[in-house]
């Protein structure tokens, strides 16, 4: 009897949604069960064999009567991963993977292979947040780019990653420095980059470096987006840190919520948000002001490669982006662990005008992160307890020794008069954004969430204006790492929204338990919009 192994998935290392294929000559990895031995294995010394611990990658294209086989070249095989690199031999187009081990053969998925798809590696394993980047100091001295090792403007940095497209000979053997044929672009902080390399590490099969100059108008930042072009495809959106001459570590004048994101210790960050959202995403339109609240409680370890999708926002003038399975939008995922005793975890209320209403924790008993929906209104019918402007406030651990109660710091919503007709977004044109802020010292915040069922998975893009503007551009290579949404099809769906990040709106508190504590009233306007 003939075991079936079966394949879950195919991926190139571009983790973002519109380039999940494979690409001639780069790495991918293969997800499944029984893929290959209990205890893994690795190759070690060119040339590299197609057969790696008995497991064996077949590729079959066909045209017409014909058929094209050709073995990919594992590097790492295990019972649950692979890890490849495929032929620069195969051509661009529809192919069938079968994974064989020790002779028995699993079920055959159907991959795309793309001639390129950049990916740019990150700390995260995720695809977001701080790039694999190494500034070049000297020859002997290219540390990891991070928070406490940050770039400067006019430094060469080397940016890790795969997908930049075939070399014209064999992929099992030591690659031969040179620049690919692919023609390949680098954007720092939105701004074009001067490239000097962009071909295969000398070291490694498959895996390509990009060499090129931190722009010398490149903005300052500890998470400062950094993309690759190449061949006409865009790679996912990592991070690297960019100081003024002579500093040692990064700052963010214009996030004030960088500060919690690069701290350790004992955290707490508490949440407010007013969300006036404009929904169409069925026949009828809706309209609702909802008051709502996030918190969350840990005990964070050090780190040069801190990175919060929820604090880390990039330099004013620029977007970032980041990923994640799941809907994001409806279940926001709030990462970091629990403090040490859980017990002792603070607990957080809100106090309104007509009493207190308690906030759940999110998952276990014990969990350090709480969601409530507080109220307001759906179509203007009022909808659980408002928020009351007079006597807002959030008490921690009410009740206990550590009692504390801080009063919320109301503040408006930018004015957004082009949000009544934006209703489509096409991801192959710059986004324009106009609106009028509240507050001219602080700068305005966008967001762009889509959720691909298809995929289920999230991508989000983040973009700061800086203080007192009052437009914004997403380029088009970032709306290239969104996935495509329908109008009620298929489950799809995005949000686009502008809020204010305003000092004004910002407390901050400490007890025994908490030694680091912010806590941020953002109100928001938002509507659904299309990606096309």
């Amino acid at each position: 009897m003939r075991l079936t192994l079966p394949v879950l998935a195919v991926l190139s290392l571009s983790v973002s949604l519109h380039a999940q294929q494979p690409v001639r000559g780069s790495l991918f990895s293969i997800f499944g069960e029984n893929l290959g031995p209990a205890q893994f294995a690795q190759a070690s010394g060119f040339p590299w064999s197609t057969n790696l611990a008995g497991v064996t990658l077949t590729l079959t294209q066909t045209t017409g009567a014909l058929a094209n086989t050709a073995d990919a070249i594992p590097y790492f095989v295990s019972a649950g991963q692979i890890n490849a690199v495929l032929p620069s031999t195969l051509k661009p187009g529809l192919a069938s993977l079968r994974v064989t081990y020790q002779g028995r053969r699993s079920n055959a998925i159907t991959v795309q292979i793309a001639d390129a798809a950049p990916g740019i590696f990150a700390v995260s394993s995720g695809g977001f947040g701080p790039g694999i980047v190494q500034n070049f100091v000297a020859a002997d001295n290219q540390p990891i780019n991070s928070l406490n090792k940050p770039a400067v403007r006019g430094q060469f940095v080397t940016i890790w990653g795969t997908g930049l497209g075939p070399v014209p000979y064999a992929d099992n053997i030591a690659p031969t420095a040179g620049n690919l044929a692919t023609a390949v672009s680098v954007t720092i902080g939105g701004r074009p980059a001067t490239k000097q390399y962009s071909g295969r590490s000398p070291c490694c099969a498959g895996l390509d470096q990009v060499v090129a100059s931190v722009p010398d108008d490149a903005p300052l930042g500890c998470w400062v987006p950094v993309q690759i072009k190449a061949g006409g495809v865009v790679s996912n959106t990592v991070t690297m840190a960019i100081a003024a001459p002579g500093a040692t570590s990064c700052s963010d004048p214009n996030n004030l919520l960088s500060g919690l994101a690069r701290s350790t210790g004992t955290q707490g960050y508490i949440h407010v948000q007013r969300v006036n959202s404009i929904s169409d995403m069925t026949d009828a339109l809706s309209t609702e002001i909802s008051d709502r609240l996030y918190a969350r409680f840990q005990n964070k370890a050090p780190s040069d490669f801190s990175f919060d999708p929820y604090l880390s926002y990039p330099p004013a003038g620029t977007c970032s982006v980041h990923q994640t399975s799941g809907n994001a939008i409806i279940n926001p995922i709030l990462r970091g662990a629990p403090l040490a005793t859980a017990a002792l975890t603070p607990k957080p209320a809100l106090t309104f005008n007509n009493g207190v209403v308690n906030a759940p924790t999110l998952g276990s008993t014990g969990s350090p992160l709480y969601s409530v929906r507080l109220g307001g209104t759906i179509d203007s019918n009022p909808v659980g307890i408002a928020l009351s402007n007079s006597s807002a406030k959030v008490i921690l651990d009410p009740g206990g020794l550590n009692a504390t109660t801080l009063a919320l710091k109301l503040v408006s919503a930018p004015a957004w008069a082009q949000r009544d007709t934006l209703r489509i977004i096409n991801r192959a044109a710059p986004l324009v954004l106009t609106f009028t802020p509240t507050d001219a010292i602080s700068p305005t915040a966008i967001t762009l969430n889509a959720y691909a069922s298809y995929a289920n998975a999230t991508v989000a893009v983040q973009c700061l204006a800086p203080p007192g503007a009052t437009t914004l551009t997403i380029p088009a290579d970032t709306l290239a790492n969104l996935p495509h949404t329908y109008a009620d099809i298929d489950g799809s769906y995005s949000t686009l929204a502008i809020g204010t990040l305003s000092t004004n709106g910002v407390t901050s508190f400490s007890n025994s338990l908490v030694t680091n504590g912010l806590m941020l009233f953002s109100p928001w306007l938002t509507v659904s919009v299309v990606m096309q």
